[in-house]
């Protein structure tokens, strides 16, 4: 009686320790141990780390065509038409100054375009022109180039002005042609644009003197 007892108590002695050993496993395999390192499978090597997006740098826009280039054709940049209007979108040329030009006894307003972006779109999709209100190109060096009238709904006259600011000929230009190209009879340094038949109304003629003043921070391109 006594030795299985003594048994007895044997057996259950290993067998609490074996639930301790297998309580102590099983605690374990359920929690990692405190300050034991991440598995390497949910590690994130730095490399695959997403990087900045590099910043864009456009072409130089200053660049300006020697006397022997053929200026950029104009190159249309519209804002889209609100829902439910009809027709070509609106230019969304901004003048760069308004200033007054006095030829002869005339006088006119003028919208002032120096760079040549505004300068390839000029008077585009414009359905009017007041009588006395013009656009005066400004470039950065004698401009050799030509004129057309693509996308260009009014009839329009253009005198090419020197840079001692007197007129090297005047074309007049049709509506919607984009074949015939307009080109000054020298170094032109402006061109002045206005409605078709200004200049023969008052008798201007290539010769002439343009007046005018140009704001001192006008940045010309």
């Amino acid at each position: 009686m006594l030795r299985w007892v003594s048994d007895h108590g044997q057996i259950r002695a290993k067998q609490m320790i074996v639930l301790i050993v297998l309580l102590i496993v099983a605690a374990a395999c359920g929690q990692a141990p405190a300050g034991s390192a991440i598995p390497a499978a949910t590690m994130v090597p730095a490399s695959s780390a997403p990087s900045p997006a590099p910043a864009i740098v456009g072409a130089p826009s200053d660049a300006y065509p020697g006397p022997d280039a053929a200026y950029p054709a104009p190159t249309t940049a519209t804002t889209a038409a609100p829902a439910g209007a009809t027709g070509a979108p609106e230019a969304t040329v901004v003048p760069d100054a308004i200033i007054e030009i006095v030829i002869g006894e005339h006088r006119l307003e003028a919208e002032v375009v120096a760079t040549p972006e505004k300068r390839s779109i000029g008077l585009m999709f414009r359905d009017t022109l007041p009588e006395n209100r013009g656009m005066l190109f400004v470039f950065a060096g004698p401009y050799t180039g030509t004129f057309w009238m693509r996308n260009t709904r009014i009839p329009l006259s253009i005198a090419f002005i020197n840079q001692e600011r007197r007129i090297l000929n005047i074309e007049d230009m049709q509506p919607f042609d984009d074949v015939t190209q307009h080109a000054p009879q020298g170094a032109a340094f402006y061109a002045l644009e206005v409605n078709q038949g200004w200049f023969a109304a008052r008798g201007i003629r290539p010769g002439d003197t343009v007046v005018f003043a140009l704001p001192p921070d006008l940045i010309v391109r």
